[in-house]
């Protein structure tokens, strides 16, 4: 059925996107985890804190940490603010994230 104005059909759209992407190098891996401050960072999802409580567990059977920081991004579809991972950064000298699902 036509419009007034408009022609029949459809109009198809294609959600893929042409970008180029960036190539980044692997940071630095630590021989053990003794003796650092180890942050985990929550995204918020569901079950990523049981994940990362887990995961914690299990390196701690392996590693003694100096600390443990835990910080939780308010929103899971949002970018992390650029304070929460400055103050991340400057108070962990190694971070875990996990997405929940």
């Amino acid at each position: 059925m036509e419009r007034e104005g408009m022609a029949a059909g459809i109009v198809v759209l294609d959600p893929t996107a042409e970008e180029e992407t960036e190539i980044h190098p692997l940071a630095p891996r630590r021989g053990s985890l003794n003796g650092l401050r180890v942050g985990f960072l929550d995204n918020s999802k569901e079950r990523a804190d049981e994940i990362l409580k887990r995961l914690q567990e299990l390196l701690a059977e392996r590693y003694e940490f100096a600390e443990t920081i835990w910080r939780r991004k308010a929103f899971y579809t949002k970018k992390a603010p650029d304070e929460l991972l400055e103050e991340i950064a400057r108070s962990c000298d190694v971070v875990v994230t996990a997405v929940g699902g």
